[in-house]
């Protein structure tokens, strides 16, 4: 009986010590963050089509969801759609175009009931929208005070993102460089370990503007560059706590210049082992071993 008491009280300190780790509220932050995303454009995509039956042409014009809803929630019908009003919604390179196909819409008419109903979900968007900012701003502040230089190497909510994936900054910090390259990539990652696919370059990293932004051939190299420094960030904001994100950058934006001098040009792809044997077979297709065991005409 005394044993099990021992093991239960270690057991509820080590949960209560799990639960007081600040990291905690950065995962949830950030999930509920990419929940808000996920809930905003399948409204939006439902705004779309219901505004459509009014003004069809308007999701061909305006692609921006915010633009849209904004359009939908503070103009409404076609017909209150004046240059003046919609310059404060759209901004100068959209106005002509929407009040000029205004008037000439193949739409129906709204009004009464149907267009107060559209305007106030549009209007519920928009404050979905204001809270998703408001979390990314609680998510900015959280980092930087938790984890500054993981937020400062990754960014803040892609810092966030990683110590999610990760499971805690603890086990972000136990990581090696290469398995944080590939945080996000499980699955092509076992696919690739099943059936000997092309191993992932990266995962969520992509999301780095350094690696989005770089070419093809370079981001593999340039998400090992960055995995390499954030496991080194991870660390330090774990276990020393002193602000090391100035020497990081700095050595990042030195390797990221030198990948993109030594490798302007993708390189040239080497021909698989299949390919390999294709080409093989091609070479004696047609022919056949005689009796004397040598290859010639049948």
């Amino acid at each position: 009986m005394e044993l099990r008491k021992k093991i239960v009280e270690k057991t509820k300190k080590r949960v209560e010590e799990a639960y007081t780790e600040k990291d905690r509220y950065i995962i949830q932050a950030i999930e509920a963050l990419d929940d808000l995303d996920a809930a905003y454009n399948l409204l939006v995509e439902r705004l779309r089509e219901w505004y459509g039956l009014h003004f069809p042409e308007a999701n061909r014009l305006i692609k921006d969801h915010d633009k849209f809803v904004a359009l939908v929630s503070e103009v409404g019908a076609r017909s209150a759609m004046a240059e003046d009003r919609l310059n404060e919604v759209l901004g100068e390179k959209l106005v002509e175009r929407v009040a000029e196909v205004a008037p000439q819409s193949m739409g129906t008419d709204l009004e009464g009931d149907d267009l107060k109903m559209i305007q106030d979900y549009a209007s519920r968007i928009r404050e979905l929208k204001e809270m998703r900012e408001r979390l990314a701003d609680y998510i900015r502040e959280q980092m930087k005070a938790i984890a500054p230089n993981v937020a400062a190497v990754a960014g803040p909510l892609l810092g966030a993102r990683l110590i999610s994936k990760a499971g805690g900054l603890k086990k972000l910090a136990m990581f090696p460089a290469s398995t944080i390259q590939v945080l996000g990539a499980e699955k092509a990652l076992f696919k690739h370990l099943a059936k000997g696919t092309p191993p992932p370059k990266h995962g969520i990293l992509f999301q780095h503007p350094l690696v989005r932004s770089a070419k093809r051939w370079q981001r593999g190299k340039i998400a090992r560059t960055i995995a390499a420094k954030l496991a080194i960030a991870a660390r330090e904001d774990y276990f020393g706590g002193k602000d090391i994100s100035e020497r990081l950058l700095k050595e990042i934006e030195e390797r990221v210049e030198e990948i993109k001098e030594k490798y302007p040009n993708p390189p040239k792809r080497k021909p698989s082992k299949p390919a390999k044997k294709a080409k093989k077979f091609k070479k004696f297709k047609g022919k056949k071993k005689g009796k004397s065991g040598k290859r010639g005409k049948r």
